[in-house]
């Protein structure tokens, strides 16, 4: 069985020592039943913030939560954080709850919830609570919403990718009438933001069972980004990034800011699903398509997308895969020719392009004889 940090009892004892119930809440508990690591901790008391801050001022405690009242409590460099026992008022934006108000119930919290082997808590003594048949679940494997799943996916519609997420990286599979559900609801996922989604949809591309969710719930994705079926094991690309490009070959004209990665990620994907249109038995193509900063990224993408080892071919043309910084001429040069017409860039990209031809060599009075005779 994993392991528990020992501090986590120190909390939960002082908490029950001073009169008030505590528990491990949540995925660390789902974790220690199937013997994941666990990464985060929530605990989960009857105790209000104020006498939390005060029971543990003898550590770094930070309120870091003010309007759900969580409490972090920092030991040894591991953060527990804290959070009374609560109740919920409506959901009217699909994803936050217009009050919270505080209970001395501990079954108030669980059922507010998302889902049942979520739902579980875990006590001083390693007793484990569980009111809605947590246990069984992830005996069977099985991912089933807390009471109505409609309503809890009306609450917070996040909820939808994150049944998928928890599906794909636990190789589980969804309830009916919660899998009903997502189908239902799915179109609620336009009230959450691109980022949130974003996250959900990567962290279920870098799984191993990516394949199978995404072919079987490409409907619900397709709300917001347009994936197209998968023909292949996108998670033999052992990156998410990488199968992201593969899904989205086929709908170039999607831009992915939309989706609000960042510009490296975007010219990274860019240029993977440009790989995916090469000829890599052309030497001209497989130089150019690796002729940039993410060679690397590429090189291993076209390997895994042709299951073909290319690194020999990459070596034995390495010499020539230069890039246009790497051109043996510099632009102030060029300018010195007064070109009215042609850009600077353009005339580099035309020298890059027949040195990659192998019809020009990269030596400075070459590149200006070609310039002198073929371009002026």
């Amino acid at each position: 069985m994993i392991s528990i940090k020992k501090d986590l009892f120190t909390i939960l004892n002082r908490l029950k020592d001073n009169g008030f119930e505590a528990y491990l809440v949540g995925g660390a508990v789902r974790n220690y039943l199937l013997n994941k690591t666990i990464k985060d901790y929530d605990i989960t008391t009857n105790a209000h913030p104020e006498t939390v801050m005060m029971l543990f001022n003898d550590y770094k405690v930070y309120d870091i939560g003010r309007k759900l009242g969580t409490v972090a409590v920092v030991i040894n460099h591991t953060t527990y954080e804290i959070t009374p026992f609560r109740l919920e008022g409506e959901y009217k934006d699909h994803r936050h709850p217009d009050t919270i108000k505080f209970s001395d119930n501990l079954k108030d919290d669980l059922q507010r919830r998302d889902f049942t082997i979520n739902a579980l808590c875990l006590g001083s003594n390693l007793d484990i609570i569980d009111y809605f048949n947590g246990v069984q679940d992830l005996n069977n494997k099985i991912i089933k919403a807390i009471g109505n799943p409609n309503t809890r996916f009306n609450e917070d519609a996040l909820r939808i990718l994150r049944a998928l997420r928890f599906k794909t990286k636990l190789n589980f599979t969804i309830e009916d009438k919660t899998n009903k559900a997502l189908f239902k609801n799915k179109d609620l996922l336009n009230y959450i933001s691109i980022e949130r989604k974003k996250d959900e949809l990567l962290q279920i591309l870098s799984s191993r069972n990516a394949f199978n969710t995404i072919n079987e719930y490409l409907d619900i994705f397709n709300t917001f980004i347009p994936l197209s079926k998968s023909k292949r094991k996108i998670n033999d690309f052992n990156n998410p990034y990488y199968a992201l490009a593969y899904l989205l070959k086929d709908n170039e004209s999607y831009n992915l800011k939309q989706l609000k990665l960042s510009n490296h990620e975007i010219d990274l994907v860019n240029l993977l699903i440009q790989s995916t249109k090469i000829n890599i038995n052309n030497d001209y193509e497989f130089i150019t398509i690796l002729s940039n900063r993410y060679q690397k990224d590429v090189l291993r993408f076209l390997e895994k997308y042709h299951h073909k080892n290319l690194k020999e071919r990459y070596k034995k043309l390495h010499k020539y895969m230069i890039e246009i910084n790497d051109l043996d001429i510099t632009g102030q040069e060029i300018d010195k020719y007064n070109f009215k017409d042609k850009k600077i860039s353009d005339i580099k990209q035309e020298l890059l392009d027949l040195i990659h031809h192998k019809k020009l060599k990269n030596n400075n009075a070459l590149l200006h004889k070609h310039i002198k005779k073929n371009i002026l």
